[in-house]
């Protein structure tokens, strides 16, 4: 997703979070979260992008956590709701058992989409991205190949303020500066990437576009309300 896409992204969750302020909860908002990703990974044409009245009826349904994610390799939004928390681990999910899980804002494994983030070794990234630190730290991806294997992707990430990106809008009216991770494979067969974090001031990531994997690939996310 480029600069500019995800400068729309924000513009039309901040429009949609406006509307869904003016709406009541209702069976209607509560049918459209479940709904939304349900066809997700079934759909063989380009995947339509979510509407203002979509995000706004599913926003206004519950009052939990949403976060708006975007697959960026297929072109489709969805969202998901809180679940579940273990410690700083939040699980975002919907009843077709796709699931992200956040820390503070930061992907940190997937279930449901194939080629899943397993599980990742965080804590120094998270670290330098949530004070925002200029750093370097390591960070480990794991996967399982159809085999039931584990295989360890590691990296060395530096970290700094990024360039510009837009200002996000939770329901909160929380806005946030940008840091940047720059992420150089160390073992073989770990492609580097780039991820760009938006940080609230209390340190919490509310968008980011993060790199889950060769099969993934980014996904872009976007806190609606924390």
């Amino acid at each position: 997703m480029t600069r500019r896409s995800i400068t729309s992204l924000a513009l039309a969750l901040t429009a949609a979070l406006s509307l869904g302020a003016c709406g009541n909860v209702n069976q209607e908002g509560a049918e459209a979260l479940r709904n939304l990703p349900k066809t997700l990974l079934a759909k063989k044409e380009p995947p339509k992008p979510l509407t203002l009245q979509e995000i706004a009826t599913a926003v206004s349904s519950t009052t939990a956590s949403v976060f708006m994610f975007e697959y960026e390799n297929l072109g489709a939004q969805f969202l998901l709701q809180d679940i579940e928390q273990n410690g700083p681990y939040h699980t975002y999910g919907n009843p077709t058992r796709q699931v992200v899980v956040l820390r503070d804002g930061m992907i940190t494994a997937t279930r449901g989409f194939g080629g899943d983030l397993m599980s990742s070794e965080e804590d120094g990234l998270f670290s330098l991205v949530r004070s925002r630190t200029t750093g370097r730290t390591s960070y480990d991806q794991r996967f399982l190949t159809p085999e039931n294997l584990t295989i360890v992707r590691r990296y060395s990430c530096y970290v700094s303020p990024g360039g510009s990106v837009p200002v996000v809008s939770d329901v909160l009216q929380v806005t946030g500066s940008s840091m940047e991770a720059v992420c150089t494979g160390v073992n073989k067969d770990s492609p580097d990437f780039t991820n760009t974090y938006t940080i609230s001031g209390d340190g919490y990531i509310l968008g980011a576009r993060q790199w889950l994997g060769p099969t993934i690939g980014y996904f872009v996310s976007q806190a609606l309300r924390r």
